[in-house]
Order: C-alpha cells, then structure tokens, then sequence
C-alpha cells in the first residue's frame, strides 16, 4: 500500500514562547521514521511530510499528501498539536483519505482522539507492529481488526472501540533503523545549545524511565520499565549516521540515557575501539552519573549532558517526587564540569510550593553553580500526569487554561498558590532568563570559548533570543 506518514501543521510562534521562537529545535520525527522503517520491511510504499519543518498552512500540506496519492494517511498527534492533527484529518477524510491518528496523546486518550469524525483509527502505545498490522487489514491480508493490539476504530454505528493494549516491545534491536532516507536530516535545526558540530542528528538508545516524577508522562507512553537496545545495535546506527549521512554529532533523545552503568562503560569502549569521529550530548539524572562514568563519558566523545534539575528547593522538588536532594544536584553539575563536560540544567518554573522569592533564591544559587546552559520552562500539567489529577482535585492552585496548544512547556496554564497569577509567572520567567544570560562574568566566558565561526553563530542567536523574551 502507499502510506503517507505526516507531522501535522504547528508554527514555530505557536510552539514558543516570545524569543526562543527564534531558536527553538526542529528535529527529524523519529516516531514517524521508525514507523516507515517497520512498513518499508514489510514492503509498503512510504513518503514522510513533515509539516512542521517546512512551516506549511494546512492547505500545503493537504496539497502535499494529495500528491503522494495514499491509501492511509497516519498523522502524529501529541497534546499540543492535538487540534491541529485532528483539524487536518478532518480535512484529508472530507477528501476521501484514510486517516490514523498515533502518538503521545493518543495513547493516553484513544477514545477522545478517536471521537472525531475525520478520524477513522487510532495506533495507541509502541506504534511500529500495530500500524504495520492495521496496514496490513486495510490492505485486505488481515481479516480481523478486533484482533490487533493497540488499535482503536469505530464500529458500524460510528462508536469507538479500543483494542487491548500490546505489550511493549522487549527487543528493541529488532526494530530497523529510522528511515531517515525519507527527510533531508542535514536540513533539520537543533536549538544553538544542542550542537557542537554539523552535520547534527538525534537518535534513541532506549525507551522508558524508572522514575516517577508527578508531572512527566513517560510512563503512560513507555510504561515503568527501562528498555535499552545493544551497544552492538547503537554503534552500528552510528557507523550507518556517519558513512551515509556524514553525521559528526549526535543528540541522544532518550527520556533517561545510561542507567545501566555497564552499558554506558561497552558502549563507550566500542566508541573508543572502532575510533568513531563522533560527539554527542545526552540526558541524565543528577543521582545515575559519577565522577567516574563521567570521565569514561568524556573520552569517548560526550561534550554535554541535560539535567532535568527542576529545582534547587527541597520542598519543591519533594512536591513532584524527583527523589533527588540539592546536595546531588550540586555534585552532579561539578563532577560533569570537573570531566570537562558542559553542563545543560532544565528548571520548571510554577510549580507546586514554588514562590517567585524562591525562585529568585534559585537564580542566585544557580550563578554560583555556573552550568553552561539554563532551561527555565513552564509546568505544564498534561491531562494523565498525576501532577494533573492532583490540580484537579485542588491541591496545588488553579488551572487558568486547558487548550492543549498552549499546553507546550512555554506557557503557563496553571498558577501554584505560591504565586499571584500568570503575569507573576512571566514577570518571573523573564527574570530568571536575562539574571542568569545577562551577567558580564557569564558573557565574557563564552566570548572567551569562541573557536570558530559556528560557535560565534551559536551564542550571538542565544544571546539575541533572551534579549526578545
């Protein structure tokens, strides 16, 4: 069959907040590229329109998967994007189109996703087997879509039925290698702080993550379990980036890298071994790395690890059960500078417990610690986290907006009780940004690391960023 696999409509303006427009990432769509790989396999014709990289209206992209003449248009759908998606199956089914919807906010809402009249089907979960299954029934080899796992369709009277869900792939190495030969990837932008080198590109080592901070959604995508593929695997998509796309760095775009510490040490070995012309960036825990993991990290080619800090208030960080301490935080980020690796901290602002006092407590604490680059998000209180179940109930302030395209991490839809209202959680937000960039120390350390030209271009684009927020 010919499927077309589409990232729906959704503007830079619309995804950031005022400024990081400017240089927020645009990445190659990894779920959509394992989908294609698992139906190339299985011998279908596969075309990827990517939406959201060329900035295309509706009607371009419509106009675009009219030209591919598909059987079945599969579009990804995550909460932020959700009206947009939806909107555009509307429009491709009213033109005679079979559309399928998969992706984060199907998954935790199969049956509201499902509810709409422009879609005729939903892949929920691990989406490669399920989509290559359902293809498969509409290309008349299966006779019986009760029978697939992880697919939502309606019955004849237009009532959605949803499947039994399927078990999370335990083999990840199975899977073939993201499609990338579908999109241009040396096209695609990383934000300023995610590369050291071009050509750039992401990729995943394993799915899932053992913890369970309150706010995050991972385990009802990935489940509770940590799945990592091969090292063997790893480092053959690498050799695969490197000898066909002349990739020279990678971003792993795991929710969690390298729990397995035995993992982490043969993957860098090998990296060591086979003398890989690679660097690449990752993201950490501040309680799963050590001095030492990191010095074995730094020599086979990390450059960069992203933190997901949150915080530096115990009470807040208890609040969204991070089961982490300062005390870690503090180590984590000297250890990773100590190996010569940068440090890359993400902090979510509004959060329960959190006060603008304590933020700004936060900032000065932060300057003193000094990481390479700061993150300040917004909480974003995602229908199914139990952060969002617990501000329903009315335990840690007031929802002010629910519409799923604001619901991005750069705008805030919910107040804690420590603050007054929205405007006090930008006012503050924008503190955070210009206190922190703004500080001539700072300014000067990274003129003074200026090597060449594209370092130059990275922090000129950062700095005129935080400037505009």
């Amino acid at each position: 069959m010919k499927v077309t696999l589409v990232m729906p409509p959704f503007y830079m303006k619309n995804r950031y907040d005022k400024g990081l427009e400017k240089i927020g990432s645009i990445l190659p769509p990894l779920g959509l590229l394992y989908i294609a790989s698992v139906l190339e396999k299985d011998g279908h014709e596969v075309v990827v329109v990517d939406s959201q990289f060329h900035s295309w209206s509706h009607e371009r992209t419509i106009s675009e998967c009219r030209k591919t003449k598909p059987d079945v248009v599969g579009i990804y759908c995550n909460t932020s994007n959700y009206t947009y998606a939806v909107q555009l199956a509307d429009l491709l089914k009213k033109m005679g189109m079979t559309t399928v919807l998969g992706g984060p906010h199907v998954t935790t809402s199969p049956s509201e996703v499902l509810s709409n009249d422009g879609v005729d089907y939903v892949v929920f979960g691990e989406g490669e087997y399920a989509m290559a299954e359902l293809v498969s029934y509409l290309s008349g080899k299966k006779k019986k879509i009760a029978a697939i796992k992880g697919v939502g369709y309606k019955d004849s009277s237009g009532r959605p039925i949803i499947n039994e869900p399927r078990k999370f792939i335990e083999n990840l190495d199975e899977i073939p290698f993201p499609a990338r030969h579908l999109v241009d990837i040396k096209k695609y932008r990383p934000s300023p702080n995610q590369y050291k080198r071009l050509p750039n590109t992401t990729i995943m080592a394993s799915r899932g993550c053992p913890f369970n901070c309150s706010f995050c959604d991972t385990k009802r995508i990935w489940g509770r379990g940590y799945r990592y593929r091969s090292v063997e695997n790893v480092i053959d998509e690498i050799k695969h980036l490197v000898n066909d796309y002349g990739i020279k760095d990678v971003n792993f775009w795991d929710d969690l890298w390298g729990v397995n510490k035995e993992w982490v040490n043969n993957f860098c070995d090998a990296v060591e071994r086979d003398k890989l012309d690679i660097t690449w960036t990752c993201e950490c825990r501040v309680n799963t790395v050590s001095p030492e993991i990191l010095k074995i990290m730094k020599s086979a080619g990390c450059w960069a690890i992203f933190y997901g800090v949150e915080s530096l208030d115990q009470d807040v960080l208890d609040a969204i059960n991070k089961k982490t301490n300062v005390d870690m935080i503090e180590n984590a980020i000297r250890w990773t500078k100590d190996a010569g690796i940068e440090v890359r901290a993400n902090f979510i602002l509004a959060l329960p417990r959190e006060t603008p006092a304590k933020v700004r407590k936060m900032v000065g604490r932060l300057k003193r610690l000094n990481p390479d680059y700061v993150k300040f998000n917004v909480l974003t209180p995602y229908p199914g986290t139990r952060i969002y179940e617990e501000i329903k109930d009315g335990k840690w302030g007031t929802m002010v907006s629910e519409k799923y395209d604001k619901l991005t991490g750069y705008f805030a839809t919910f107040v804690p009780k420590g603050y007054k209202n929205v405007d006090e959680i930008n006012r503050i937000k924008k503190y955070a940004y210009r206190s922190y960039y703004m500080r001539p120390s700072f300014i000067i350390s990274k003129m003074m690391s200026v090597r060449n030209y594209e370092d130059l271009k990275r922090i000129v684009k950062g700095g005129l960023a935080i400037l505009s927020i």
